[in-house]
């Protein structure tokens, strides 16, 4: 096709490049972008800028146009088949291509838009729809995150377990005790774990005050150090003043 921005394949010949774009025969008139397009989703997401400025050197090197007529003409022809296949029912027997022509697409028309140097404005409709699916994209995230903000509340609470004033490290020695546990089935298997040890200290602070105070987390830290067995220079263990309780199995 002697008008097209594009380098094509001529009939009934291999390829002299894997970008040049057409099939070996069939009609032109018209139907460029859709072989340009054909084309892109061949080669994959990789190689769009590659495949990009391959047809744009020939485009602008043939005389053909200039840079930013032809940047102009990819985004239009971007913009048209993203419509047109958010348009597609997503009943079609094409669903699951169509799916993966569009996400792909739109990889290509963000790349487009990353060396945007031509001061190129997508027509306003265009803008409109892209902003709008963008909008209810965010809408359906933050649904999901206020649903599952509201079953998280389900478990909180207002109210914490208060320790008598004074024993605050009398409940940590306990609660330090508990994962050096065993189930008693004579396989040393722990009786409770944790992945790491700020579960303890977030689990304090959240549910137990001292007193009628709150616990701040960085008063606790230096009571579960990391590495139990290179706690560092921070760490301090509990006095053996507050060590009142021990726990044992039931014999």
């Amino acid at each position: 096709m002697k008008d097209t921005y594009f380098k094509i394949r001529r009939p009934f010949t291999r390829r002299q490049h894997r970008y040049d774009i057409g099939s070996p025969v069939g009609f032109w008139n018209l139907y460029d972008d859709n072989h340009f397009l054909a084309r892109l989703y061949q080669i994959g997401n990789d190689e769009q800028e590659a495949f990009y400025e391959y047809h744009l050197q020939y485009a602008t090197g043939n005389g053909k146009c200039t840079e930013s007529e032809f940047y102009a003409h990819v985004r239009e022809i971007v913009a048209d088949h993203i419509e047109a296949l958010r348009k597609e029912s997503p009943f079609s027997k094409n669903h699951g291509r169509n799916r993966a022509n569009l996400k792909m697409l739109r990889i290509f028309r963000d790349y487009l838009i990353s060396i945007n140097t031509y001061r190129y404005l997508d027509p306003i409709d265009i803008t409109i729809t892209r902003y709008n699916s963008e909008i209810n994209e965010l809408k359906k995230q933050v649904a999901q995150k206020e649903q599952l903000l509201k079953e998280m509340k389900a478990f909180e609470t207002d109210q914490k377990i208060r320790i008598t004033k004074g024993y605050l490290y009398t409940v940590v020695d306990l609660i330090q005790q508990l994962p050096d546990l065993r189930i008693p089935d004579g396989k040393d298997m722990r009786l409770v774990r944790s992945s790491n040890e700020m579960v303890w200290v977030k689990m304090i602070s959240r549910y137990f005050q001292h007193g009628d105070e709150d616990i701040s987390q960085q008063t606790l830290r230096s009571y579960f150090p990391a590495d139990k067995k290179n706690p560092g220079t921070k760490y301090r263990p509990v006095q053996d003043k507050h060590k009142i309780y021990h726990i044992v199995a039931k014999q």
